[in-house]
């Protein structure tokens, strides 16, 4: 069950998107998604995250609900095939489930830049995502937008080989091609930005990461 949630923690927060100068009009499709991401303050949704590992040709199912506060934070709450919490800030990585509670500085472990990965997408800090990432292409329209991004950073590229992002009005599904094959899809749905105020449980958690 362990190795399955730290499995889950790595791939589930590794979703990013980030530019590099080359071609202007690539910039401004960037930015113009980075502006949409960021301009919510809180969004609700739904996760379904499949991990197809190539070596054992298995494939791994997680789902869960996943929050994500401008202010505060990501809260992954995974329903299955565990229960578990996984709350992420710039500064802090907390893991709890029934019987265990753990929490981690971000700089003092090598995947604090992956973790934050989901949370720096969403608040559209450029600046953070492009010392992992380089774009090989971005679109954008009002009824969708996409972007394919390879690994810059070292650690990245020991990890991933491309990663792809696309969604609407928020992200609705990222695919993660990985070394050995392996790959990760997540897919987000039932977005909402209601209710925008937190429940006891979920102040609670993210209290656990202050």
């Amino acid at each position: 069950m362990l190795q399955h949630y730290r499995s889950f923690m790595l791939c589930v927060t590794c979703s990013a998107a980030m530019f590099t100068p080359a071609v202007h009009a690539q910039n401004a499709e960037l930015k113009q998604i980075f502006s949409q991401l960021g301009a919510v303050p809180m969004v609700r949704a739904h996760f379904e995250q499949q991990k197809k590992l190539a070596s054992l040709n298995k494939t791994y199912v997680s789902k869960g609900e996943v929050l994500f506060s401008k202010n505060l934070g990501v809260l992954w709450q995974i329903q299955s095939p565990v229960k578990a919490d996984l709350v992420v800030t710039p500064r802090k990585l907390v893991q709890k489930t029934q019987r265990t509670s753990s929490q981690i500085e971000v700089d003092k472990t090598p995947y604090g830049s992956v973790a934050t990965m989901f949370l720096q997408l969403m608040s559209g800090n450029e600046a953070a995502l492009a010392k992992n990432f380089n774009v090989v292409s971005a679109n954008y329209s009002p009824a969708q937008w996409n972007v394919v991004l390879t690994p810059k950073s070292s650690l990245f590229k020991k990890l991933f080989v491309r990663v792809d992002a696309q969604g609407q009005r928020y992200v609705e599904r990222i695919a993660i091609q990985e070394k050995a094959n392996n790959s990760t899809v997540i897919r987000f749905s039932q977005q909402s930005t209601q209710p925008q105020s937190l429940t006891a449980a979920e102040n609670a958690l993210f209290q656990l990461a202050k």
